[in-house]
């Protein structure tokens, strides 16, 4: 915790200025992009989900190492909407003709790690 509390003092308490993106977008985003970042956000509220009830289970642990075997279910949370952020921010700096490489790899991960969730016994109960 302490360790966390000093990285964010650092990062936000010193003179970096944030990163301006928009000069790495070469090209917008096409229909197909926008459908894709919402079907992988869709997955990615699903398998976040499945991650908060392994947070909250001890039969289970996580085998993401980012976050650990038991993160707290704010680890959870803030992983996720960090992914979801550096998916959309990828997405918009990728050349267009890679894109749906990018798109189906992600998509096609986020469904294969639902599935073996849900393979082992982990629901989703609200």
């Amino acid at each position: 915790m302490i360790k966390t509390i000093i990285i964010f003092l650092l990062l936000f308490g010193s003179n970096v200025h944030a990163i301006d993106f928009k000069r790495y977008y070469q090209e917008d985003l096409t229909e197909t992009d926008k459908k894709a970042i919402v079907v992988f956000n869709i997955l990615q509220g699903i398998d976040m989900l499945q991650t908060l009830e392994i947070a909250n289970n001890d039969n289970y642990y996580e085998k993401n190492k980012i976050m650990g075997k038991h993160p707290s279910e704010a680890q959870v949370v803030t992983y996720f909407i960090a992914r979801g952020l550096a998916h959309y921010q990828a997405t918009r700096m990728i050349p267009l003709k890679y894109r749906n490489i990018f798109h189906t790899y992600n998509v096609v991960y986020n469904y294969n790690v639902i599935r073996d969730n849900h393979n082992i016994g982990i629901r989703i109960d609200f």
